[in-house]
């Protein structure tokens, strides 16, 4: 008996080492990161967007302008591609596969295996959910490098745990062990020939991701984007910043760190920041010159500027959130504390209701915004929508704050969850700042006004039409939330 008290001991203290010491242990070098302020000329910056919607004849329409612009960049790359992409597979059921839906990862596949066979120097870096963790090769992963394309997939151990009362019993017990041996489970995303191991399955429940969409072009073009070239997610309405300029040497710094921690070794990595700030202005005001200040940003650096730009803005002035998933408690506390000034706020939330064709029941958004609906400014100058989807996600990631004198917005990879925002799954974002009349600024006002007036179409319905106050669902949310047992 005495020796089974110290064996449970033993490993309950080895269990809450491993939960403290994953929880709280040093990010990546590169990781965690944000670039200067750099000046970039107002032609060298486009806001793109998708869109899917109903139009005013009634017919649901699907609007493109991401993945045709990045097509046509890597078309023309004549040095080098980078691509840092979250799902990037063909894994799902063929019942399931809308014949609407754009084959954007063959034409990617096809486009990189092309500029790999012609000498370019090409490199993919992904997640493991394209091998679902290790549970068999990725005949992508294997096609591009027969045409001379370097492939990454991250490796995700090398990040905190977000997941960690699993995670510290996952790598006690089940981490060393194999995962691509015994293919036996159905894939939980219903492909009818590929099969998964068990070990696999409880990888995949440590629930953290390389969760970056990044393009770079001969390392003076970047695309910084919240749509994955996923033909089942193809359908997605997303945002996406076209960039050009020195900043785009910044983005490439933040890929190579993760390319470099998951193993890939070769001596074109840069081994530091880009040297290149030196050469503008310490301090430089929106606008100044005419020009447009933007700044890179990952992982929890995102949440620093986003709590920063909701600070600075006063009574009157406007904040626009266009989201796939609004749930953490620190975002949500400074939207409300910013109603409380006077601020407008409207945010554009999707209603959690399809993911990869499977019903969603409204967890997390409808039951999270519950918080915002409650405080006394609501239906005031503080108001919410919902997109209208059809099948598909409002997968966009973006804030915007139109001031008096000035405009910002941040976009990109990262939703609006504890496990985006403070330091667990990977996320790069891009922060631009302007003057209050630039064309960034109409754009992107345009963009979400269309929205959220429903101009020429159908996009976004009332806050009550699809209210859901589920005591239940709410408490599974928080419990889900505060623990990280959960994707979003």
């Amino acid at each position: 008996m005495v020796m089974l008290s110290v064996i449970v001991l033993l490993i309950l203290t080895i269990y809450s080492g491993l939960l403290i010491r994953h929880r709280l242990k040093s990010m990546p070098s590169g990781t965690d990161y944000e670039s200067s302020l750099y000046p970039v000329e107002p032609d060298d910056v486009l806001f793109l967007h998708d869109l899917r919607f109903k139009n005013d004849e009634g017919k649901t329409v699907f609007e493109e302008g991401i993945y045709s612009e990045i097509f046509q960049a890597i078309e023309s790359a004549r040095h080098s591609v980078l691509v840092d992409v979250f799902l990037y597979n063909s894994d799902h059921g063929k019942d399931k596969q809308s014949p609407q839906h754009r084959t954007i990862t063959r034409k990617l596949t096809d486009l990189l295996c092309v500029k790999g066979a012609q000498g370019l120097d090409v490199l993919l870096v992904t997640d493991e959910i394209n091998n679902f963790y290790g549970s068999y090769a990725s005949p992508i992963l294997r096609r591009l490098q027969a045409h001379n394309v370097k492939t990454v997939i991250t490796r995700l151990e090398r990040l905190r745990d977000a997941n960690p009362l699993y995670s510290a019993w996952y790598r006690l017990f089940i981490g060393w062990m194999p995962t691509g041996i015994g293919s036996i489970i159905k894939h939980p995303f219903g492909h009818p020939e590929q099969k998964i191991t068990f070990p696999s399955l409880l990888r995949s429940l440590n629930f953290k991701a390389n969760h970056r969409k990044v393009v770079v072009v001969d390392s003076c073009l970047a695309f910084i984007t919240s749509a994955n070239p996923h033909d089942p997610s193809s359908l997605h309405s997303n945002i996406a910043f076209r960039i050009k300029g020195d900043i785009v040497k910044e983005v490439e710094y933040a890929e190579h760190a993760v390319a470099a921690f998951s193993g890939l070794k070769t001596g074109r990595f840069m081994q530091g920041p880009p040297d290149l700030q030196q050469t503008h202005p310490k301090k430089l005001r929106s606008g100044e010159d005419g020009k447009y200040q933007v700044r890179l940003l990952t992982e929890k650096k995102i949440k620093d500027h986003l709590f920063r730009e909701i600070g600075k803005t006063a009574k009157d002035e406007l904040i626009m959130m266009a989201l796939l998933y609004l749930t953490d408690r620190q975002v949500m506390k400074e939207i409300r504390d910013a109603a409380a000034r006077g601020v407008e706020i409207r945010i554009i939330l999707d209603p959690s209701e399809h993911a990869f064709g499977l019903r969603k029941y409204g967890i997390p958004n409808k039951h999270a915004s519950l918080d915002l609906y409650s405080d006394p400014h609501f239906g005031k100058n503080l108001n919410i929508k919902w997109y209208k989807t059809h099948g598909e996600q409002f997968h966009t990631k973006m804030a915007a704050f139109q001031r008096r004198d000035s405009f910002t917005v941040i976009g990109g990879s990262a939703n609006f969850t504890s496990k985006n925002l403070d330091n667990y799954n990977l996320e790069m974002n891009l922060l631009v700042s302007t003057e209050a009349d630039s064309k960034l600024c109409r754009d992107v006002g345009t963009y979400f006004d269309r929205l959220w007036f429903n101009k020429n179409g159908e996009y976004t319905l009332d806050y009550d039409l699809l209210k859901d106050e589920s005591r239940l669902k709410y408490i599974l949310y928080r419990v889900q939330e505060g623990t990280g047992m959960c994707t979003y």
